[in-house]
């Protein structure tokens, strides 16, 4: 199999709820997210990702790291890893932590 298959590329930053659909998140409130994604050209097709994520009812979209993870077993948190599965299956997934951005 091809090691470079089984690369995520997860990109850590915060979005801007948009939507008032949405019973979990308030609407304009920030929360950090992470996108997971098996797109080695992520820098490039930044803006298309960023329609996936604005397809699910977030703005305001800043990126701040980029990690590449080959080995789900580096991952200790459930949520990253059933994230990391979903990404290899679909391409990408899309991680919303549930507390929101708050400035003290």
């Amino acid at each position: 199999m091809n090691k470079q298959a089984n690369i995520v590329y997860v990109l850590s930053g915060y979005a801007k709820c948009a939507t008032t659909s949405n019973e979990k998140y308030k609407l304009g409130n920030k929360h950090s997210i992470g996108l997971l994604t098996t797109d080695k050209n992520y820098q490039e097709n930044i803006k298309k990702l960023k329609s996936f994520i604005k397809g699910l009812g977030w703005e305001s979209i800043m990126f701040c790291m980029v990690e590449e993870v080959e080995d789900i077993n580096s991952l200790s948190n459930s949520v990253l890893i059933s994230s990391f599965n979903r990404a290899q299956k679909n391409g990408q997934s899309l991680v919303v932590n549930d507390q929101a951005i708050t400035v003290h």
